[in-house]
């Protein structure tokens, strides 16, 4: 057969379309143009013109060679899978009810409904290329184009902490809050963990600046399941506070992580409920919300040692568990309605509603299953208040405050008891109050006047502080309002030097909806020193433990420390009047008075 000059210039053409693997009829299907590419403070942008409607996916390649031919696609160290519309932030949208698009740092600025983006986090320093292409009903079209869907000029990447980008500013609640995204991925960095099983996931926060102060106190924020990190950036009334305000969604039915994680095989975009996988389960949302804290920690003229976290229902279970994590500079932090124990499924005042028993075994697997962390530890034993409260290290822990309804038929009340059970054998000195509503804040309950911040303000994560154990009004059983720890008070100044320590302490009436509550002249309680900065507790040492009242001593005892830092001293006396209890290394044991 006579090849024409035409033929053998056409070869070349069917040689690419054979390396790539896509049938004749595709080459006529839309390509990708526009791409642009740079890197900005650890990760990489790119973007693009929108293909079409027909496009299915697009897929990024990357690669330490420049990109100009199929083969080389072929080559490429990693690829990445991209549905179309990524532009448009869905959750923002939804929450404000108008359309918004992502801002991309550097020389992204805002994108629209023509632009397509992906965010490399890439972990690896050097000069990489970048290449895009289309995937249709067709196939793949792996023709590239310098300048149009393949970079001319590697991107020069390099590691360092990514940095959120601001969204805007908008009005909420009567004045302007600050909103930012940052983009995490599944690889973890040097400064920040791996934050989602994908590549790219965009995560927001909101920012409520006040006052003008040098520093401000920091609340942090968790919103309940139903709720939206938006509408959470009201501040306790500190005039000098600073919110942040975070959140947890996932696109698909599983809705959101309970301010946890996931299992690692999970589809957060499917839209139906389906037990995990149980590979392994990994705590991406709290390591976001470590990260998060830190990002503002760093960067904002904020007071580490003054942050307070507060949520309610899953914000409030956000809040509890936040005490135990090592990775957040927390102070202080109130959970309300909360769930403690995430194990327990058959409680008789918590019926299966919300199917929210099926969300967790989505997220996490079941516990019949018995799922675990990614370190090997069991899930749901991080998942149990009580069992962290008897196996954690105490001594350095927030203070925590419970608020939770006798009547609450979503989470359930008895679920907290032994919560309260191993607060008190631990002396953890978290205060527990209920009252007569069921899963509801919206309303003036009994205890409602206890959901107040500021009071949690005093508090300080460089501060020692004393825990109180042993004290309790009301009958939980009964369902009768009441509370646990909460009737002892202290007051300033806490001194805490190498050989002694003291705090001032009193009985204290609590205010209640439409009174003060009126307790006994004297209540006895335990008093156990927390987060010690210079008093040293030794295991196995005896203490010398004095309670003075208006210059006369009214208490005495000698304690003995349990373990290095662990020292609590029983049956301490506490009236309305002012008293101080000072505590220093002994000689020997002595009897008390």
């Amino acid at each position: 057969m006579h090849l024409s000059r035409t033929h053998f210039l056409l070869i070349p053409l069917f040689v690419a379309v054979l390396l790539s693997g896509v049938m004749l009829p595709a080459l006529h299907a839309q390509t990708v143009r526009g791409l642009v590419a740079w890197h900005y403070s650890g990760q990489t942008f790119l973007t693009w013109e929108s293909a079409g409607d027909a496009v299915q996916h697009y897929t990024v390649y990357r690669s330490r060679r420049p990109l100009r031919t199929a083969l080389a696609l072929q080559q490429a160290e990693e690829r990445f899978i991209v549905a179309p519309g990524q532009s448009y932030n869905r959750r923002l949208s939804a929450t404000l009810g108008i359309p918004v698009y992502y801002r991309l740092p550097g020389p992204g600025g805002a994108l629209d409904f023509t632009d397509e983006y992906f965010v490399v986090t890439g972990g690896v320093y050097g000069t990489w290329y970048y290449a895009v292409t289309v995937t249709g009903t067709k196939g793949e079209i792996r023709l590239l184009r310098e300048g149009r869907n393949t970079v001319t000029n590697g991107v020069l990447e390099y590691l360092a902490i990514p940095s959120p980008a601001h969204q805007g500013r908008f009005q909420i609640a009567g004045g302007g809050v600050d909103i930012f995204v940052h983009w995490g991925s599944s690889r973890a960095l040097p400064g920040m963990p791996a934050m989602s099983n994908r590549h790219m996931q965009p995560f927001l926060f909101a920012l409520r600046k006040n006052g003008g102060a040098r520093s401000h106190p920091l609340l942090v924020r968790l919103h309940g399941r139903t709720g939206s990190f938006l509408y959470q950036t009201l501040d306790s009334g500190n005039p000098q506070e600073y919110v942040l305000s975070l959140d947890d969604a996932l696109p698909g039915a599983v809705k959101n992580t309970f301010w946890f994680g996931y299992d690692s095989t999970l589809v957060i975009d499917d839209s139906r409920l389906r037990p995990a996988a149980i590979t392994r389960v990994r705590p991406y949302t709290a390591r976001r919300v470590a990260w998060t804290m830190e990002w503002a920690l760093r960067k904002l003229p904020v007071d580490p040692t003054r942050v307070i976290v507060s949520g309610t229902s899953m914000g409030g279970s956000g809040a509890a568990f936040s005490i135990f994590n090592r990775d957040m500079p927390v102070a202080a932090a109130l959970a309300l309605i909360p769930r403690l124990d995430f194990r327990v499924r058959d409680l008789a005042d918590a019926p299966r509603s919300g199917n929210a028993f099926q969300h967790f075994d989505a997220l996490w697997g079941s516990v019949e299953r018995r799922p675990r962390l990614d370190d090997g530890s069991p899930l749901y034993d991080r998942l149990d208040f009580a069992l962290r409260l008897q196996r954690d290290d105490l001594r350095d822990l927030p203070h925590l405050r419970v608020i939770s309804g006798a009547q609450d038929s979503i989470v359930g009340f008895r679920q907290t008891w032994p919560a309260m059970r191993s607060a008190d054998r631990r002396h953890a000195g978290i205060t527990f109050f209920w009252d007569e509503r069921g899963h509801d804040t919206g309303d003036r309950f009994l205890w409602t006047p206890m959901e107040n911040i500021i009071d949690l303000s005093r508090y300080r994560a460089d501060r020692s502080w004393p825990a109180f154990s042993g004290d309790s009004e009301g009958d939980p059983v009964q369902r009768r309002s009441g509370s646990r720890n909460a009737r002892a008070a202290w007051f300033e100044p806490v001194v805490d030097l190498p050989g002694s320590w003291s705090v001032g302490l009193r009985r204290r009436p609590l205010e209640q909806r439409d009174s003060l509550s009126s307790f006994p002249m004297e209540i006895v309680v335990d008093v156990t020193p927390r987060r010690l900065q210079r008093f040293r507790v030794e295991g196995g040492t005896w203490y010398d433990a004095e309670l003075t009242r208006a210059g006369r001593v009214v208490f005495q005892a000698t304690v003995r420390a349990v373990r290095d830092g662990e020292l609590t001293v029983p049956g301490v006396p506490l009236s309305p009047d002012p008293a101080r209890l000072e505590l220093r290394p002994s000689f020997g044991p002595v009897l008390p008075r």
